[in-house]
């Protein structure tokens, strides 16, 4: 709990660890079932974060959703639905990939392991501190 309200710079709700860095601390969490949150699956590690925002803030997100293609994108979409009754990220009818994010959070977590994840993963560069944990 500690060292995810020191990631996320607030006291989480509950959660669960969902997936860890190779230092042992969390990088993933699953927000508790039934909250009212359309990102059911979040990234902590703030190294992990920065680089996936990289790849966002080159633009990313229409860059995956055209590589990927939109019928992948939109089956992702389902099976998340189908599993946890809303699509990743919270994206709506017609939407196609709006936070890199969330889909590799959901893929890292081993939920739904995704292109979208693999495209956005294939692009980072060092995802964790080569010297030691960000987070403890």
């Amino acid at each position: 709990m500690e060292i995810v309200a020191r990631q996320l710079g607030r006291e989480p709700r509950p959660f669960r660890v969902a997936a860890r860095c190779p230092y042992g601390a969390p990088s993933v969490i699953e927000n508790e079932t039934g909250r009212e949150m359309p990102t059911r699956f979040w990234l902590t590690c703030p190294s992990l974060v920065r680089a996936v925002s990289r790849v966002e803030s080159a633009g990313g997100v229409r860059q995956a959703w055209r590589e990927v293609g939109p019928g992948v994108v939109e089956r992702i979409h389902e099976e998340h639905r189908a599993r946890y009754g809303s699509r990743v990220a919270g994206v709506g009818e017609g939407g196609g990939v709006k936070c890199l994010h969330a889909f590799t959070a959901l893929h890292l977590a081993g939920a739904i392991p995704n292109p979208v994840a693999e495209w956005t993963l294939d692009r980072v560069d060092e995802p964790y501190p080569r010297g030691g944990c960000c987070s403890l």
